[in-house]
């Protein structure tokens, strides 16, 4: 990515995480701080520090795994699949016509449905 093709953050540490993002996580970060800068009406230095919080909850911090927990409906019973590739999961899943498929918090569900503990399988 050139270096001139976005500004420099104002503050030195949303400037280290910023340096480290993707393309596509760099520009979601430009554009979520350009919102939040004039439409919202906040300092940029506030609008770069939401921004990057909202770009890490949305995409996850640089170098971690793109991984997501789909809640389905399988044959009118739940299941939960834990996919690295969300929208080809979500293909696979019409196709064999899985009924709604929701995105779910990881941890909470791994507690709350699992006991903290579950075991992988493949996919039928």
């Amino acid at each position: 990515m050139p270096a001139s093709r976005y500004p420099v953050p104002l503050d030195a540490g949303v400037a280290r995480l910023v340096q480290q993002l993707d393309d596509d996580r760099r520009e979601a970060f430009e554009e979520r701080a350009g919102i939040l800068e004039f439409d919202a009406k906040l300092p940029r230095l506030e609008a770069e520090r939401q921004a990057l919080v909202q770009t890490l909850a949305r995409y996850g911090f640089p170098g971690s795994p793109d991984v997501r927990l789909l809640q389905v409906e399988v044959g009118g019973a739940t299941q939960w699949l834990l996919s690295g590739n969300e929208i080809a999961a979500r293909r696979v899943l019409a196709a064999r016509g899985a009924g709604e498929v929701v995105e779910v918090d990881l941890a909470n569900t791994l507690h709350s449905q699992f006991g903290g503990l579950a075991v992988l399988a493949l996919f039928p």
